[in-house]
């Protein structure tokens, strides 16, 4: 169907449904659903899991009579208005409505299947489809945003779709209406669907197909109806909201003739772009074209302009509708660039021969395009970041880590490994995703793996590709064991141009090589994978053998996704260099839990204790907002951004016997072995002087003495600890 036959037949369509055109009470805004299943919610103000259910903001409301479908009335927690008055409250219907009127006397016991339909009540927001019928059916409701421009969500959540479904093949279904503060417009959003039996996965969609719409009085019915076919092209939607999709009713009268310029809920925000530099580059510029008015006019041009020079307009003779009233506009825009150069196009809408259209206010797309030139050719070869999930309750994480073990002693120096816990009592609130399947690992936050088998291939292919544009280095690494604080510095130096303003850091702090006792706290306790032999307590009571874990990541500088320097702007030049100051914290999470203190590797999972630290190195990596951006209201808030580089840093290497983190200078034992006494040399002033066994107990404490008397000593190896002006220090002396 062409454009004009859509726009004829949908509007047709409308105006059958009663009185609401003439009124222009409402008008239907935009259908939006990403071609590549990749549709986001209005706005990007939301960006949870569908199926998030109490906590985290998310309350149920209370049945009122559930034999008549209407919830407790509920609290609009910002001034809101519908068809034109202000409303303060609203109950929720079993059978997927909003209802905004005061009287509950019509039932809504039944299963809405199409609009319009005279049993609803007027002054209604209808999902349709929905028929709560279990102890698991619910309507949350939640506040996203910020005001002026915040959202109160209404989810209609684990409804039994249909009512000869009985629910017992796991069938679920989300649906929302969004209530917008800025502007009173209203959102229907198709969340998701599923379920283990092919038939009422496939038939979910037809079943809501007619279901959506707003019903104001028995004769004025503002139906989706044929436009949902729009919103059924993908046959099942996940729990993840980055394959929603929604249409919006916009208040107010249409314009006669008018279109707007957006980036589309679609469609992900850009920053900047990375191009390498040549001559007749092309410049990407593209954009949701729509058309609101009742003049289905397409007689526009487009404007761009580079870098506030003369602007060129374009015809939109390329426009192809595959939307209702929309079309992707995309054009390349060809220019020189240099290394370095960079080019900011701002886009924007007018008449043909000039001129805005009715409403000017929408011509002008409120982003601009941002390119940067470079080399592109990457000169460094620094470490690839491998980036490992895993859980508690995961039964195949053991083995998925095993595969991890030998990747590592393979490709060592090559590959930095690190693993986050997520969802157990190890969980990373900072991990960058969040997903439901594991093991999976991601290589440079931008390939996801998520089958074991393929991770050797993985990586070894993202290090034959590792060539950077950046290096990075941790400096100046200081740790107080009062406090437990790690700080330091990560140092950017620049192999190509970058832009300062979208440069990310990030710093982790990892936990590797823990042995001891097993306390769930970790994978699942396996008798032939656990790599605990050595402990005292191995084979004698499943709950406490088999703790092993490895690369965990337990604190965290940056974020999520790494953190931009404020007041940054400018591109950088090969060679410069910019640095991040960053604090982080050793964790001594298990002291308090009571424990067993007596096995040979101290309380189970001590991070800093008395017993033996784990080892510890401090993970500094730097990624760029390249393309579309990495926090969390961009890009869907998902992997997106490459790295530039990564850096691991030691801080306790139990086997060297070093605490790496503070060595300022050299220490010298002499001589070492040595059988009476053993001479301590530094370029600083000595405070004091630890001597430990190789568990790290203390054995005898000194003050301020560059000697040692060996006589009371057994023969063995022994960590002395060296506290100076500058640091500390310390190394393994032999007593023969």
């Amino acid at each position: 169907m062409n454009y004009s036959q859509r726009f004829i037949t949908c509007c047709g369509m409308i105006l059958l449904s009663g009185s609401a055109m003439s009124q222009n009470a409402y008008h239907l805004f935009e259908v939006k659903n990403n071609p590549d299943a990749k549709g986001i919610n209005p706005r990007s103000l939301n960006i949870e899991r569908d199926d998030v259910a109490e906590g985290s903001g998310w309350r149920a409301l209370k049945w009122d009579t559930l034999s008549k479908g209407y919830s407790l009335e509920d609290s609009i927690p910002f001034a809101f208005q519908f068809n034109g008055s202000g409303v303060k409250k609203f109950r929720a219907t079993k059978n997927g409505s909003v209802y905004f009127g005061s009287g509950v006397a019509v039932p809504m016991d039944f299963l809405i299947s199409s609009l319009p339909d005279a049993r609803i009540a007027p002054g209604s927001v209808v999902v349709g489809g929905v028929m709560a019928k279990g102890s698991n059916d619910r309507v949350l409701v939640k506040t996203v945003g910020q005001s002026p421009n915040r959202q109160h969500w209404i989810k209609f959540q684990s409804f039994t779709v249909g009512a000869d479904t009985a629910n017992k093949y796991g069938t679920y279904s989300y649906n929302a209406v969004v209530l917008e503060e800025n502007g009173s417009s209203i959102h229907i959003v198709r969340m998701g669907w599923g379920s283990e039996y092919a038939w009422y996965a496939d038939s979910v969609p037809v079943k809501l197909k007619q279901a959506n719409g707003i019903v104001m009085g028995p004769f004025e019915t503002y139906a989706v109806a044929e436009l949902s076919d729009l919103l059924n092209e993908i046959p099942l939607q996940s729990k993840s909201f980055i394959d929603n999709s929604f249409v919006t009713f916009a208040v107010g009268k249409k314009k006669t003739l008018d279109a707007s310029l957006s980036t589309g809920y679609g469609l992900r925000p850009a920053g900047t772009q990375y191009v390498k530099s040549g001559l007749g580059i092309d410049l990407a510029v593209n954009g949701i074209f729509t058309v609101h008015g009742n003049t289905p006019s397409t007689d526009y041009w487009l404007n761009v302009q580079v870098n506030g020079e003369s602007p060129q307009a374009y015809p939109l003779t390329f426009v192809n509708f595959t939307d209702y009233r929309s079309a992707l506009v995309s054009k390349n825009i060809q220019r020189d660039m240099q290394p370095g150069d960079r080019a900011r196009i701002k886009v924007w809408l007018t008449l043909n021969g000039g001129g805005a259209d009715d409403n000017a206010s929408n011509d002008t797309l409120p982003m601009i395009f941002d390119y940067v030139a470079q080399v592109g050719s990457g000169v460094a070869k620094t470490p690839v970041l491998v980036e490992a999930y895993t859980a508690t309750w995961c039964s195949q994480c053991p083995a998925a880590n095993q595969i991890l073990d030998s990747l590592q002693a393979k490709f060592s120096g090559k590959v930095i490994f690190v693993s986050h816990h997520i969802n157990d009592n190890m969980n990373n609130a900072n991990a960058p995703a969040a997903l439901d399947s594991m093991p999976f690992i991601v290589i440079d936050r931008k390939t996801t793996i998520g089958d074991p088998k393929l991770y050797a291939s993985a990586v070894e292919a993202a290090i034959s590709k590792a060539n950077h544009s950046a290096t990075v280095a941790v400096k100046d690494l200081v740790f107080n064991p009062k406090t437990r604080k790690v700080t330091g510095k990560l140092e950017l130096q620049s192999l190509d141009a970058l832009d300062k303003g979208g440069i990310r850091f990030g710093v982790m702090l990892k936990e590797k090589t823990v042995r001891g006792l097993g306390a769930g706290w970790d994978q699942r306790v396996e008798f032939n994978l656990t790599r605990d032999s050595q402990s005292i307590f191995f084979g004698k009571n499943k709950t406490l053998v088999g703790y092993y874990h490895n690369r965990v990541v337990w604190s965290t500088d940056g974020g999520k996704h790494g953190s931009q320097i404020a007041g940054l702007s400018g591109v950088m030049k090969s060679g410069e260099t910019l640095s991040y100051t960053f604090g982080l914290t050793v964790p001594d999470t298990m002291l308090s839990l009571g424990m067993p203190t007596a096995a040979d590797f101290g309380p189970t999972g001590a991070i800093y204790s008395r017993f033996k630290p784990a080892d510890l190195s401090v993970v500094g990596y730097v990624a760029s907002d390249f393309g579309m951006g990495i926090s969390e209201l961009k890009n869907l808030g998902v992997y997106g951004a490459e790295l530039l580089a990564a850096a691991e840093q030691p801080i306790w290497d139990f086997a060297m016997g070093n605490d790496l983190l503070v060595q300022k200078e050299e220490i010298l034992l002499y001589p070492n072995p040595a059988s009476d006494r053993v001479r301590i040399l530094s370029a600083s002033a000595i405070k004091q002087v630890l001597v430990m066994d190789v568990m790290g107990r203390g054995v005898l404490t000194l003050g301020a003495v560059d000697e040692l008397d060996l006589a009371e000593f057994s023969s063995g190896t022994y960590l002395v600890q060296v506290k100076t002006n500058t640091g500390v220090s310390t190394s393994r002396l032999v007593v023969q």
